[in-house]
């Protein structure tokens, strides 16, 4: 971990809101929701999906726009972050699967199953998201966030390095399935509701989370 801000001044509040301060990811949970679904081998970036009603009980979500897209491909839904969609790939593919696939990409959260789980209602923290997002980067595997790279004596020599000392990497995401979900991310910085996150010349790959207030 190179850098982390965990609040404005630390003579004012020593709480440290990017490790300790749980909050709702909102759709920026989507990409485990749609990860676990793309690794259960029925679905790819072109399969078809309905976006339409859907009511569990007297929950009915919506989408953001208030409106629905009918026939479209799994790529577009996740582009345009739509609500109804995560959360039928949910009750297919079980909300347990996504929560267990959470928790292995690197969120040490507890994550309580609940319908609105596919929409990120469960908290998580800063540093949860910082480490699920890093396995996307690093092509499906594993992450332990850390800030000592190394420590020695007051000679010089080494007594610890991450490198020798820490845990390994291993493999989360199958490579094939990165190679699906890392270009859905991308659609979505550079088609859907992730445009401000687009860098000259670079490919980004993410997703946006707004929750109330």
């Amino acid at each position: 971990v190179r850098a982390m801000v965990g609040g404005r001044d630390y003579g004012e509040s020593q709480f440290n809101r990017a490790t300790d301060a749980l909050r709702q990811p909102g759709s920026s949970f989507k990409p485990y929701v749609y990860t676990a679904a793309l690794m259960t081998g029925k679905f790819k970036p072109n399969t078809i999906v309905v976006d339409g009603p859907i009511c569990i009980g007297n929950w009915c979500p919506q989408n953001y726009g208030r409106s629905y897209a009918g026939r479209i491909p799994l790529i577009t839904a996740l582009t345009r972050s739509l609500n109804t969609v995560a959360v039928k790939l949910a009750e297919t593919i079980g909300r347990g699967r996504i929560v267990n696939l959470a928790h292995a990409m690197g969120v040490k959260s507890e994550l309580k199953i609940t319908r609105a789980l596919p929409l990120g209602a469960a908290e998580v923290t800063v540093l949860d998201q910082a480490t699920g997002y890093a396995v996307f980067a690093s092509g499906g595997m594993s992450v332990d966030p850390h800030a000592v790279i190394e420590m020695r004596t007051p000679a010089g020599d080494p007594v610890w390095s991450f490198a020798q000392n820490g845990p390994k990497p291993h493999q989360v995401i199958p490579p094939d399935i990165i190679a699906m979900i890392n270009p859905m991310l991308n659609s979505v910085v550079e088609n859907g509701t992730g445009r401000r996150a687009m860098i000259p010349g670079t490919k980004v790959s993410g997703k946006t989370g707004t929750t109330n207030a």
